[in-house]
Order: structure tokens, then C-alpha cells, then sequence
């Protein structure tokens, strides 16, 4: 029996949701490409793709072009046939709604908490999917204990029926250490602070540029890293002052400009996990952070906290951190360090496996009592044909 995968995030920016399904399919790849008695368990996988695009390094996994349009219209239609006869997984919190083996991932409850962050359309199509998509669901998967409670409160479901498969910053560690890279934006080495995300309302970025401006020359100048996400109203952020706003940035260069950063500053109101703070720790960056949503479950006692909702207490944070002495800093960076050591794609492509493969062998009993009946059904209709004649 095949496992497909819903390979649509490939053709998709780059983004928290991405970066996901990215690193977690590749560490499962590797893990399939060591061991012969993982490929065993879950037999031929597929990534099935709406248009053609470059396999991202995977070794076994290859992604398959299945035409029929693109977008959610895909999923129903072309995704659901070409997959409908094994196990689907889904990593982006979409999906077809007729497959009956469907393991899904459902990152966080954003729509109800802020449904202001989203476009209209994209917040009415979700909130009519996401629900019905979980109730029909094989397995279930998120990213943090958080995110688990939060949606089983909105969808309604039990909170049990979640299995955490957590982010992991160790994909920064591929990226080759890039020291010039500030000095390529006109940025000066340990003279700023940084913060990536996207540039949705929930970032809270005007809160963070206005507490930035009211610090004054107290605190390092604001770089911030983001671009646009499709379905999510962006905020308009632009250079400002002491703040540069760069974009998107090329993954070759967000390692430099992150361990070229004094510290880095992330000021989001809700998080179903959120990768970027602890890319930073990773990178031994100390890390400035809203206390919000998974933040507190997912680094510790690691981060300089704040509450996102008062400007003057991210000003007070921002300011308390430049005046911080070197041993404070190194201990920041120490616990930054051993809360990043946490976390490993490999460990949450190992549990994946463990779901896949429960659902591999379900979808097969399934298939195999459909068989049963069909042919107990005809055995009934022989033995009635043949009394009656």
C-alpha cells in the first residue's frame, strides 16, 4: 500500500508551514535512506505535486506531477484520485475531504484567535474545512502541546487525539557559516537587533517599530526579515528611522544576518510554536520574546520576556537586554543553546513514521474487510441463485 504525501506546500513560499514539511520529509528521507526496515514499515511513498517543481535534496522521496488544476481545487479533485486507494498525509493544514486514510496537520488555532490576520475568503474557506477535515481525520498531528489544546477547543475534538510533532531549528545548522553577510546589507556586526517572520498582524510589528522608536539611541538599530503570505493581510512595514526592513531574504543569507545580530527580538501575539526564535538559540543568539502562545512551552526559561500587548514592556525588555553585562549575555546564550538541543526534525521524522505506519496498517484492514464483504455478498447471491434454480 502507498503512502502519498500532499506535496502542494512545494509550490508554495517559504514560510512556517513550509519550513515544516520541508525539513520533517527530509530528515524522514534520510531516516527511510539508512534503514531498510523503516522503508519495510511504510512501503513506496509519493509526493504528489500540481505542478512540476525540483526535488528539495531528498535522496528516495520523489516529488510526482498530478495535473487537474492547483490550489484547494486540486485537493479535492486531482489529490483525492490520485491518492484515494492508500494513505494521504498532509502537512499544511489543508486537504481532500473525501479521503479516508487522511493524516493531517493542523498547525494552530489562528483563524479564531485572530481571524483579523487573515483575508476574508481564505478565513470563511478554512474555518468550513479545517473542522470537518479533523473530524474525518486518521491522525491528527501539530506542532506543541499549545497548539493541541487550542484546537481541540475550537474543532471540538479531543485534545488526545493530537500527536506533537515539534519544529526544530537544525536546519540552520546546513547553511554554511556566511560572516559577511551583514556588511553585504550595510549592517554592522553585533550592532543590531533582528527579527524575522512574516509580516501578518500577528508578528505585531508596528508595536515592536514604535517600542524600538521610543527606546531611542539606547538600543541597536531594527532589522527585520519578512515578506508577504498568501491569505494573511500584510502589514506595511517599510525603512523607518533606526528600522531596516530587508524582505525576503535568500536562506544562504539568514544565517549570517542572524549570528551577525546582539540579540534577536520577536514580538508575535500568537504562536503555535515559532521557528524563528529558536533558530537563534540554535545559532547562539540571545533571544528577546513576546510571552505568548507556545513561546513559553517551546524555549524555557532561555529568553528575555516581554508582554506583546504593552509597547513600554518591549521597550523595557529591548533596553534591559543593551545593558546587560557579558556574563548575563553568555548565560543567555547558554540556556538559548541547551533549549535548542531539545528539538530535532530526526526525532519528530521518527515519530511520524510511528503514525504512518499505524495508519498503513488501518487503511489495510480497511481495504481487506471491503474485500471480505464484497465477497461474502457474491458467495450470498451464488448460494440464492443456485436454490432458486
Amino acid at each position: 500500500m502507498t503512502i502519498y504525501v500532499n506535496g502542494r506546500f512545494l509550490t508554495q513560499p517559504v514560510s512556517g508551514v513550509q519550513r515544516h514539511a520541508r525539513e520533517i520529509l527530509g530528515a524522514l528521507d534520510r531516516a527511510l535512506s539508512r534503514s531498510a526496515d523503516l522503508r519495510d514499515q511504510l512501503g513506496t511513498i509519493e509526493v504528489l505535486v500540481p505542478k512540476r517543481v525540483d526535488t528539495p535534496g531528498w535522496q528516495l522521496l520523489r516529488p510526482r506531477h498530478v495535473p487537474g488544476g492547483s490550489g484547494h481545487l486540486w485537493e479535492q479533485g486531482a489529490l483525492w484520485r490520485a491518492s484515494r486507494e492508500g494513505v494521504l498525509m498532509s502537512l499544511g493544514n489543508s486537504g481532500p475531504l473525501m479521503h479516508r486514510a487522511h493524516v493531517l496537520c493542523l498547525h494552530d488555532a489562528h483563524l479564531w484567535e485572530i481571524p483579523d490576520a487573515y483575508a476574508a475568503r481564505y478565513r470563511l474557506g478554512h474555518r468550513f474545512l479545517r473542522p470537518r477535515l479533523a473530524r474525518r481525520a486518521a491522525a491528527l498531528l501539530t506542532v506543541s502541546h499549545h497548539s493541541a489544546k487550542r484546537l481541540a477547543r475550537r474543532l471540538s475534538i479531543d485534545e488526545n487525539r493530537f500527536r506533537i510533532l515539534p519544529n526544530s531549528a537544525d536546519h540552520m545548522l546546513r547553511l554554511p557559516p556566511a560572516p559577511d553577510v551583514p556588511a553585504r546589507y550595510g549592517l554592522t556586526p553585533g550592532g543590531y537587533f533582528l527579527s524575522v517572520g512574516n509580516r501578518s498582524p500577528n508578528k505585531n510589528l508596528r508595536a515592536l517599530i514604535a517600542a524600538h522608536a521610543a527606546c531611542g539611541t539606547k538600543v541597536p538599530p531594527l532589522v527585520l526579515v519578512g515578506g508577504d503570505v498568501t491569505g494573511l493581510v500584510a502589514e506595511d512595514v517599510g525603512d523607518t528611522g533606526r528600522v531596516r526592513a530587508l524582505g525576503r531574504v535568500p536562506d544562504c543569507d539568514l544565517r549570517g544576518l542572524y549570528e551577525g545580530a546582539s540579540a534577536f527580538v520577536f514580538s508575535a501575539l500568537h504562536e503555535g510554536f515559532g521557528i524563528p526564535p529558536l533558530e537563534a538559540m540554535r545559532l547562539n543568539v540571545p533571544v528577546i520574546c513576546a510571552r505568548s502562545g507556545a513561546m513559553p512551552e517551546v524555549l524555557g526559561d532561555a529568553p528575555l520576556w516581554f508582554d506583546p500587548r504593552d509597547e513600554r514592556d518591549i521597550a523595557r525588555a529591548m533596553r534591559a537586554f543593551a545593558r546587560v553585562g557579558e556574563p548575563q549575555r553568555a548565560d543567555m546564550i547558554r540556556r538559548g543553546t541547551l533549549r535548542a538541543d531539545g528539538y530535532g526534525w530526526g526525532a519528530s521524522a521518527l515519530a511520524l513514521v510511528e503514525v504512518l505506519g499505524n495508519a498503513r496498517r488501518g487503511r489495510m484492514r480497511m481495504r481487506n474487510e471491503r474485500v471480505l464483504e464484497v465477497s461474502s455478498i457474491s458467495d450470498n447471491q451464488h448460494v440464492d441463485h443456485g436454490g432458486a434454480a
